[in-house]
């Protein structure tokens, strides 16, 4: 199973890759998808939406999740939410079989980490996840990406 965690900002789009073997250990491709500054904003949708399906197609990606802004974001950034509901769109017209949409909460349900404090200690990089070497020099959105990506193993 190949299985997509996608994490949006107004500049790029971090994605984690997710390919669990048949001996129940898993290997981990981490990715940046710079957004050209250069594109008007629906030509940056549309390369977005378009190199997005380009990864899903080369690593045959059954499964997928994305991170979404929280419902109580103080400042919520719009072409940020823009870029989530395309991906979200994406991914519910592709070939993905299943697919998770996330909030911290929900995340942190699924993975069956407490969210007393403990989903931000990992988050933040401050507690290791799933035995995943150097999880700390990871960025945080990379983290959210991967947290996202092994949550939706779980559908």
């Amino acid at each position: 199973m190949t299985i997509a965690g996608i994490r949006c900002t107004p500049k790029k789009i971090y994605y984690s890759i997710i390919v669990f073997n048949d001996d129940e250990t898993f290997s981990l491709i981490n990715q940046e998808l710079i957004i050209p500054l250069s594109f008007n904003v629906p030509d940056k949708l549309k390369y977005v939406r378009k190199t997005i399906l380009d990864i899903f197609l080369e690593y045959n990606v059954t499964r997928a999740g994305i991170r979404i802004t929280e419902n109580n974001a103080q400042t919520p950034n719009k072409f940020r939410l823009m870029l989530e509901a395309v991906v979200q769109e994406l991914i519910a017209s592709s070939y993905v079989e299943k697919y998770f949409t996330g909030l911290k909460n929900s995340i942190s349900t699924k993975l069956n980490i407490s969210n007393d404090g403990t989903i931000t200690e990992v988050i933040e990089g401050r507690s290791d996840f799933n035995g995943i070497t150097d999880w700390s020099t990871f960025s945080t959105e990379h983290r959210e990406s991967i947290l996202v990506g092994f949550a939706s193993s779980t559908l």
